[in-house]
């Protein structure tokens, strides 16, 4: 887990290899915080430590806004990967 704080306040967080091997997330920016970058550096920072792991590539399983994974990593949609490991979570 990576945190982002300014003194005692939480300003973000991002986890990696948490819901699987491999996987970046859950991560959140709290909304007085958004906008700074600070969503774009903990993404980047848990990404280099999968690499520095050993993984070719991270998956960020249930993404919610698309269009800044892909501006800011290239990140690509898995087709047909609409519920991916979470389909049968609690079947």
């Amino acid at each position: 887990m990576l945190i982002t704080t300014e003194g005692k306040t939480l300003l973000g967080f991002t986890c990696y290899d948490v819901t699987c091997r491999g996987f970046f997330g859950p991560t959140g920016v709290a909304p007085e915080a958004r906008g700074k970058g600070i969503g774009k550096a903990l993404l980047l920072a848990a990404l280099h430590r999968l690499h520095a792991d050993g993984f070719a590539y991270g998956v960020i399983g249930q993404a919610g806004p698309v269009e800044f994974y892909k501006q800011t990593c290239g990140a690509v949609e898995i087709p047909g990967s609409e519920h991916g490991v979470f389909a049968n979570a609690l079947a």
